[in-house]
């Protein structure tokens, strides 16, 4: 009988987990990945204009706005 109470009680807490967890949410919204965070223009000469373009990705469901960036 002890044996039966302890069985029932471990099937009752197994379900009792199993039906407590969700599945994660996927989150909504824009969602910007930078493939590359940085770039070192290495050596430059005084005078010489350099560029070089990021990439900026939106890896979200929804349009990505950029409407402020702070160089440096």
């Amino acid at each position: 009988m002890r044996r039966l109470f302890t069985i029932v009680s471990f099937g009752l807490l197994f379900c009792s987990a199993l039906l407590s967890f969700s599945p994660a949410q996927i989150p909504s919204g824009p969602s910007m990945v930078l493939p590359e965070r940085y770039f070192d223009f290495k050596e430059v000469e005084e005078g010489k204009v350099f560029e070089h373009a990021f990439k900026v990705l939106n890896k979200g469901n929804q349009p990505l706005e950029i409407k402020n960036v702070n160089p440096g």
